[in-house]
């Protein structure tokens, strides 16, 4: 049934397209109506012409087959990950969620310097975060807490279905003095 669904599918928007083209070109005065219709009435009396012209619309097709699936392969960007949920499939850019990570990263004041990395096999998320902080603080438990909240935005970005492992390494400690936090 699915083979036969596409099929009226696309049999559907070749006839909507040909019949729009056709609107066009009377309604620009390229053709007469009795012209379309007289061409019409010649290629139902030569079963030659019939061939020709069947022939050239198959070519057309499998060339507008081929030039839309190029432009959809081309439309899909590269930095692009595409997981499988719970609803389906889902597609979401790699800056998206480095994105979303930076912005987990905002709401702790003793972040001075973060670099995000994202990594993506399969249905695994993993992403690197290296972090300059503020001398001073209890890291284990620092630590503890930007996971939590990156993780919690991560998870509402992308949803319940994915494996997501986190690994957040300090990179430097800041003493308070030369310290400007991250914007």
């Amino acid at each position: 049934m699915k083979v036969l669904h596409l099929f009226v599918l696309i049999f559907a928007v070749f006839a909507f397209l040909t019949i729009g083209s056709l609107m066009i070109i009377i309604s620009l005065h390229v053709l007469t109506m009795e012209d379309a219709l007289l061409q019409v009435q010649d290629l139902y009396e030569n079963p030659w012409q019939s061939f020709k012209i069947g022939a050239s619309g198959i070519l057309f097709i499998f060339v507008g087959i081929l030039f839309s699936k190029m432009l959809v392969k081309e439309t899909r960007s590269d930095n692009d990950m595409v997981l499988r949920g719970q609803w389906g499939y889902l597609t979401v850019s790699l800056k998206a969620v480095e994105d979303v990570a930076r912005k987990g990263l905002r709401k702790f004041q003793e972040i001075c310097d973060a670099k995000v990395k994202v990594e993506v096999r399969g249905n695994h998320l993993k992403i690197l975060i290296g972090l300059s902080v503020l001398a001073g603080l209890d890291l284990q438990e620092f630590t503890r807490l930007v996971q939590g909240e990156v993780l919690r935005k991560m998870k509402h970005l992308v949803g319940e279905g994915f494996e997501i492992e986190m690994v957040v390494n300090v990179t430097g400690i800041v003493e308070p003095e030369a310290a400007v936090p991250v914007a």
